[in-house]
């Protein structure tokens, strides 16, 4: 993790209060008695793979879908009635986002405009400009990874305290996703290294959230929820390497992978026995969830 120096506060507030959240569609169980706080100033992942609820917890943060049971508060708030104030302190970013391609790239900047009080229009083209395009070019004319930034552009004008993110990197080529962390970590971080926004965010792009998000909950099929930080995940999740004549029984494991002559374990567990494989952090999330 890159460390960073946080403003002094009295007391760190937590923006987001979840108690006990269960919610389902139909049998599917998605969530079960989920509690989780999400601290202001903080950049928070919210992973797992495709269908297992990632998007329904953000429905649930904005008030779109309400839970089976439980609370679920933003800014002190019932995220089911949200008041109008606590809504424009918050930007959303949603996978399937939409944009109006008959308008050109000054023109949407201007029509977003009149609907945010706090808007900064340097922002925008800020990251308009580092893709090189022309104010008069329509975006019905760009290339999706071009439109996904000028959207992106319009959340970060929004100048909010809250920005949800939800798989931000969908479209975008390495080079745009390069462009859009890079921009967000100087977006969010002062000159002095201080946090001043608070980021809820989801990717499938698991390198991009290294050194980026301070702490994430891993979403599994059937309601099952880890919550830790990134650097603890890191450091204690572990692969080892057995090879195939040996008996597994004696192990505990989250995942076993089967490669040629040996067997790769994931697991939390200490096992000074074996030999440790070093990996990334998209392999060990891989590693815990399960490939397929």
């Amino acid at each position: 993790m890159v460390k960073r120096a946080v403003a002094v506060r009295a007391k760190m507030q937590n923006i987001i209060q979840i108690e006990n959240l269960s919610h389902n569609y139909g049998s599917k169980k998605i969530y079960e008695n989920l509690s989780l706080n999400i601290e202001e100033y903080s950049v928070f992942g919210v992973l797992g793979k495709n269908g297992v609820g990632k998007s329904t917890l953000i429905n649930i943060l904005m008030g779109y879908i309400k839970p089976k049971s439980g609370v679920c508060k933003i800014f002190g708030e019932d995220s089911s009635t949200l008041s109008p104030s606590a809504k424009r302190d918050i930007a959303l970013l949603f996978e399937n986002f939409i944009t109006y391609d008959f308008m050109d790239i000054q023109t949407i900047e201007r029509f977003f405009a009149a609907f945010y009080p706090k808007w900064k229009r340097e922002y925008f083209y800020e990251l308009v400009d580092l893709m090189g395009l022309k104010y008069t070019q329509k975006l019905g004319t760009l290339s999706f990874g071009q439109k996904s930034q000028v959207v992106l552009g319009l959340v970060f004008a929004q100048d909010a305290r809250l920005l949800i993110l939800d798989d931000y990197s969908m479209g975008l080529d390495v080079g745009y996703r390069r462009l859009f962390v890079d921009y967000l970590k100087n977006y969010i971080w002062d000159s002095q290294k201080n946090i001043r926004k608070t980021i809820i965010l989801t990717s499938h792009i698991m390198g991009d959230l290294v050194g980026l998000i301070d702490r994430m909950i891993i979403v599994q099929k059937g309601g099952l929820v880890y919550k830790e930080s990134m650097g603890y995940f890191l450091e204690h999740f572990k692969c080892y390497k057995i090879e195939k004549t040996q008996n597994l029984d004696s192990y505990k494991f989250a995942q076993c992978e089967k490669y040629k002559d040996f067997n790769y374990i994931y697991t939390f567990e200490n096992y000074e026995d074996l030999e440790v494989v070093e990996c990334d952090f998209e392999s060990k999330f891989l590693g815990f969830v399960g490939k397929y």
